[in-house]
């Protein structure tokens, strides 16, 4: 292994965590025991939970234990995920960051890409754009932007939602990333989309395509007036705190509304915060309520490999913590945001749990969910408890958010 790809961590809350990624552990799945004999997750907590806190100026850390988390099954849990090219991982339990971790070449303030991630916040700016009646409803025809688009019969009824829960019906390539290539390649990346045959009518067939998302960069520069970039700064990432970001554009100065957003994990920690807060930050509605809400409904079906039951709503993935097969008490909904790679913003409303991953992974899809699936089962309670014993691992020094 080259000592360059060697994992360093930080420690936080007095805990060392070891980390990078690999495939789930084989140990059959335990439910959680909650200390004081509640729980995780039961409608009662979490009708009660509100933030004592807004992170906007930076996390506060906790110990696990304090946050109601077993320290010593977290460190488990992160050390079986080691030498699979996980590059950063942030926990936060309650709203505090509880455990974070990083390679080598990446640090609490190093912007990452988040590849196919970006889809989320492209969605959290279309519901911004409607609450601020830029975008009429999401009824509204994709011609009304692309006129070239009038004269075909099928392209013609393509909707804005249409493209947020990727069914415009239009053809995408998605084998070996073909279509995204030629994308790339491209002088001018919306003519390409709208070039592209229709493989079915508009509204009928899920299929995954970056070019929906970045026609809908391409509606919200036209009804905005600006790029996303510089549409967010002001109206999502300077409410919630986020300072440190990129975003690249196409030959045609659209933000790429697929990918190649740039974040820091903790600040892909932060938008997830604000999910699990129903777009409310620190009194102040940032994204309308009612567009979480519709945001994480399912409008496609969704199957995945690890034999859970999900879906997809405006871009922004849904499942279950594990399969019914894992018990009753794992049937937790997870809402995501997904990059290639291994880029993830876990949201897991019932544990009050945000889990931020990136990653360069290609070679095991769901390594992200597993590594979900491990650090959750160390929460143990929906309350802190009231003597956290400290854990030091062998030979550690007590330093907090320095590397080892």
């Amino acid at each position: 292994m080259n000592p360059r790809n060697r994992k360093s961590l930080l420690l936080i809350g007095g805990l060392a965590l070891a980390v990078t990624a690999a495939g789930c552990s084989n140990k059959p799945s335990a439910a959680p025991s909650a200390s004081g004999g509640q729980q995780p997750g039961t409608a009662s907590a979490e009708a009660a939970w509100k933030p004592d806190y807004w992170p906007t100026s930076g996390w506060r850390t906790a110990t696990p234990e304090a946050q109601g988390m077993d320290a010593e099954s977290l460190a488990e849990a992160l050390d079986a995920y080691k030498d699979h090219n996980l590059h950063s991982l942030v926990v936060v339990r309650n709203g505090y960051l509880v455990a974070e971790a990083y390679n080598h070449d990446n640090q609490p303030d190093t912007i990452q890409e988040l590849h196919s991630a970006t889809k989320s916040i492209t969605s959290a700016l279309t519901g911004i754009a409607l609450s601020e009646k830029k975008l009429k409803d999401l009824g509204e025809k994709v011609s009304d932007y692309f006129p070239e688009l009038a004269n075909d019969p099928k392209k013609s009824s393509m909707t804005v939602e249409h493209l947020l829960y990727m069914a415009s019906g239009l053809d995408w390539n998605n084998t070996n990333e073909q279509s995204s290539l030629e994308l790339m390649a491209s002088p001018d990346w919306m003519r390409y989309i709208t070039s592209k045959p229709s493989r079915s009518a508009p509204g009928t067939v899920f299929h995954y395509s970056n070019g929906d998302a970045h026609l809908m960069s391409g509606i919200l520069q036209k009804a905005t007036g600006q790029t996303l970039y510089d549409y967010a700064k002001p109206r999502l990432f300077e409410p919630i705190g986020i300072t440190a970001s990129d975003w690249k554009k196409d030959p045609q100065g659209y933000s790429i509304g697929a990918w190649s957003l740039m974040l820091t994990a903790r600040d892909m920690a932060k938008f997830g915060f604000l999910y699990e807060n129903q777009g409310v930050w620190d009194g102040k509605t940032v994204i309308p309520k009612d567009w979480v809400t519709s945001s994480w409904q399912a409008k496609a079906p969704q199957k995945y490999n690890d034999g859970t039951q999900g879906g997809y709503g405006y871009y922004w993935w849904m499942k279950r913590l594990a399969p019914d097969s894992a018990g009753a008490a794992w049937k937790q909904e997870v809402y995501f945001a997904a990059g290639s790679g291994g880029q993830r913003i876990f949201v897991v409303p019932g544990l009050k749990l945000i889990v931020a991953v990136t990653a360069n992974n290609d070679s095991e899809a769901l390594m992200p969910e597993q590594l979900l699936f491990a650090v959750a089962k160390s929460v143990k309670s929906d309350k802190a408890r009231r003597k956290a014993r400290k854990r030091w691992p062998s030979g550690s020094r007590r330093r907090t958010g320095s590397k080892l």
